[in-house]
């Protein structure tokens, strides 16, 4: 097991709770946990972060699984959730772990990006955990969130980090409508002349949406941004799963491009750092001190992508986010 016993028990509790609470707000618990675990969190840590969420959770009065739906019909219906999840809970027992997702994957990744990336999110922490309910939850929420974002696929001859200037030129000014992160991400793909915009760099890599994101991120400060960071971490995680890994970094890709043209857009300036940084070993013991699940989450993101590429902005984010960052409730 990839977690403490411990950690494990407060999931199985937290897995009475519904994916989402109030207006569309994600249901960040189990990750948090799974977060702090991985970064060697105290049982009275992962206590208090436990018994700090729940009082914002919901436990809806939902009907049994039907005995026979077809999970494509669960899309956007919560009264069928609990379908989705006894379905996606059986696929596991029947398939195991990889042949699951290598199953389910591929019809949800035209929706990757959907409520701000959470779904992807969640079941990329039930991959890291190794934890079959978790994934379940993850695939169930993801379907039941099922968005698409609409975009051109023309692909150009430009690298994927010049793109985003291009765009803020195109669109100096987003008009967006009221709501959250997902409702401002959709608005960007109602904007005149969007659906004949190319987005896509002919060339996409995994590494090459890292480095763009985590760049965004630090050269805007901005929360939206945040979810970048952490979301490419997930889809690093669940990118082994998916037989055709280049729809999956392209969907994401568009979901980033919305994401960061959702925030004004904000030019990208990436601070030059002065001074010392802490260590990771640092890091993590203010992460596990955090009450904010967004910093507790971006902190173990970004350890975790900067073991897999080495770059130091990671452990610039992760100690900015650790000492300043305050979670909006709005995502």
């Amino acid at each position: 097991m990839s977690i403490t016993r411990y950690c494990a028990e407060l999931l199985e509790a937290a897995s009475r709770y519904h994916v989402s609470y109030g207006d569309r707000l994600a249901n960040h618990l189990p990750m948090v946990l799974i977060a702090l675990d991985k970064m060697g969190a105290s049982r009275r840590q992962l206590k208090r972060a436990f018994e700090r969420c729940i009082p914002y959770l919901e436990r809806p009065q939902l009907p049994p699984p039907a005995p026979s739906v077809r999970i494509a019909e669960c899309r956007n219906r919560e009264e069928l959730y609990p379908s989705a999840l006894r379905y996606y809970e059986l696929q596991i027992k029947e398939h195991d772990i990889e042949e699951c997702l290598r199953r389910e994957l591929p019809p949800l990744l035209p929706a990757i990006a959907t409520a701000a990336f959470h779904p992807l999110i969640r079941t990329a922490y039930g991959i890291d955990a190794e934890h079959q309910q978790e994934i379940a939850t993850g695939l169930a929420y993801w379907n039941l969130e099922y968005h698409t974002l609409l975009a051109s696929r023309e692909q150009i001859p430009v690298p994927a980090r010049e793109i985003p200037p291009l765009l803020a030129e195109r669109y100096p000014l987003i008009s967006l409508a009221p709501g959250n992160i997902s409702d401002h991400m959709f608005s960007v793909t109602q904007q005149h002349g969007w659906l004949d915009t190319p987005i896509q760099p002919e060339q996409l890599a995994l590494e090459d949406i890292a480095r763009v994101a985590i760049d965004a991120y630090r050269g805007t400060g901005d929360f939206t941004l945040l979810h970048g960071v952490t979301g490419c971490h997930a889809l690093r995680l669940v990118l082994p799963y998916c037989p055709e890994p280049e729809p999956a970094l392209r969907y994401f890709w568009t979901g980033f491009v919305a994401a960061y043209l959702s925030t004004g857009p904000k030019e990208i300036q990436v601070p030059t750092e002065t001074g010392d940084i802490p260590s990771w070993k640092e890091i993590r013991k203010k992460a596990r001190l955090s009450s904010d699940d967004h910093v507790v989450k971006l902190a173990y993101s970004c350890s975790r992508e900067f073991e897999q590429y080495g770059l130091e902005d990671y452990r610039y984010a992760a100690a900015h986010a650790v000492n300043h960052i305050k979670k909006p409730r709005a995502a």
